[in-house]
């Protein structure tokens, strides 16, 4: 086998103006990137809070509906309970009415008698053989 030939680049050597200068060049290259970069990653979080802000305002209004919708049911439930109490106290009213009648009608005959006796004074009493009542004055 035979030897093969290496052969060497010359590199220029680090105190050569063109090294340096392809140095400076590389480093500031990277310092454009490295802005843009960083422009990019701002721009990023600028989308990024307007999004999470659009999100949290929909979680609002989501929010706000249940609470509405719970609100409602709540409100319809308990004006559905008063409207059945109030109807079972109109039902008591109209048996107590009801009741009334029937004591005024049962005591009006009654109640005649002892008006006309009363008017009557002694005349009515002493025809069906009953005392006189006394008035206070």
């Amino acid at each position: 086998m035979a030897k093969e030939k290496t052969v060497h680049a010359q590199v220029p050597s680090p105190t050569s103006n063109s090294a340096v200068e392809t140095i400076v060049g590389a480093l500031s290259e990277l310092e454009v990137e490295i802005d843009g970069l960083y422009s990019r990653a701002e721009e990023m979080k600028k989308r990024m809070m307007v999004h999470s802000n659009e999100e949290v305002e929909k979680l609002k209004q989501q929010v706000i509906a249940m609470a509405n919708e719970d609100a409602k049911r709540i409100v319809d439930g308990a004006r559905a309970e008063a409207e059945a109490e109030s109807e079972k106290i109109g039902e008591t009213g109209r048996a107590n009415i009801a009741n009334l009648k029937k004591d005024i009608n049962s005591s009006f005959d009654a109640a005649v008698d002892n008006i006309v006796r009363t008017v009557l004074g002694d005349t009515v009493q002493a025809a069906k053989g009953v005392q006189p009542v006394k008035s206070k004055k």
